[in-house]
């Protein structure tokens, strides 16, 4: 819940609305979650509310170490399910991992979580609660951090879910992160990157492109059958209007599919007007369940140099976590035999 949402719930029990902004302070800030504790509200109100209200916070029921110290961890939700969420250190940056649905929806082909189908959206509380157990676990109560929303699903498919969870990290009285240290990373719902740049409280925006042809981008994300390339980069360039924010754009490279010397030309074509900077990201390997390959490290320094030389703002970013099968693309709930054991998929519209 909202400070707002919790001082109608608070006026609703009896008491003033400003007994809404202490309960904030003891979820968010303090992380005490038994009524009973919130001692500078009336005994009595204590009282009824540990008998009416409900505080679930997700449960570790895994926790897997990669070799680059990389953690992945396995938090089953309040509402049903398990989601996957990444702790990352590189230097001093500590960065998190955090999902926003069970499984996902889109398809991509060269994404594990895809896999799944679409289980359901996360709400607020329980996006909100893996950050809070991590940072539980890792010790981070006074260290700086940062959020990514690259784990399971698309967080822009769950925007309502998401950006409530956004408001209350970066909300003064709770988790207090600064917005500049969230990113959302979306695979292309256009309306949606359209409807974030009016929010008052907007993260950063990564769009991941993967493809330089309507052609191939169909059929590794089927997402852009229904918002193609030049759709996409026009809302991507209406973001960029109303918000003065450069962005970032995120380019999975795929040996023999998207790496060619033709589509580094395409690349840098597309992507010369917009005011972003573009992230190639090696494919991570998944064999047994995703067909690609990634290309030989040189040819990906080699894209890199072609992109720079044509003045385009470029790097390399090498995933963290592989051996924990935690890096970009490999986030699944899913059995170890030929396929996911799994709820069916949910039916949805994008």
């Amino acid at each position: 819940m909202s400070r707002e949402e919790l001082a109608t719930l608070l006026e609703a029990e009896g008491g003033p609305r400003y007994h809404g902004d202490q309960v904030f302070r003891w979820l968010y800030a303090r992380r005490r979650f038994d009524p009973e504790l919130f001692t500078d509200l009336p005994k009595p109100l204590r009282t009824k509310l540990a008998q009416s209200a409900r505080v679930d916070v997700p449960k570790i029921t895994a926790r897997v170490t990669a070799d680059d110290g990389t953690v992945k961890y396995g938090l089953a939700l309040p509402g049903g399910g398990t989601v996957e969420t990444v702790f990352m250190t590189h230097r001093d940056r500590i960065t998190l991992c955090a999902s926003s649905q069970v499984g996902c929806a889109l398809m991509c082909g060269f994404c594990l979580t895809a896999r799944m189908g679409l289980i359901r959206h996360l709400t607020a509380g329980e996006i909100v609660g893996q950050i809070a157990r991590i940072q539980e676990d890792q010790g981070l109560r006074d260290r700086p951090f940062n959020i990514v929303f690259m784990g399971m699903g698309e967080p822009l498919h769950n925007y309502d879910g998401v950006l409530a969870a956004v408001r209350l990290l970066v909300d003064p009285a709770g988790f207090a992160l600064a917005k500049r240290r969230i990113t959302i990373s979306t695979s292309g719902l256009a309306p949606a990157i359209e409807r974030l740049a009016s929010e008052p409280i907007r993260p950063r925006l990564a769009v991941s492109l993967n493809a330089t042809t309507d052609e191939l981008r169909d059929r590794i994300m089927p997402v852009n059958r229904k918002y193609p390339i030049a759709r996409l980069l026009a809302a991507c360039r209406r973001f960029a209007k109303a918000t003065g924010e450069r962005f970032t754009f995120e380019y999975v490279l795929l040996a023999g599919v998207n790496d060619t010397d033709a589509d580094v030309l395409r690349l840098a074509k597309l992507l010369r007007a917009n005011p972003a900077k573009l992230n190639l990201i090696p494919f991570n390997e998944v064999p047994g369940w995703l067909p690609y390959r990634a290309p030989a490290r040189e040819r990906v320094v080699a894209i890199r140099d072609q992109l720079l030389a044509m003045g385009l703002p470029v790097s390399i970013r090498y995933s963290r976590g592989a051996t924990a099968r935690a890096a970009c693309g490999q986030l699944a709930v899913i059995s170890d035999g030929p396929g996911p054991s799994l709820p069916p998929p949910l039916e949805v519209s994008l």
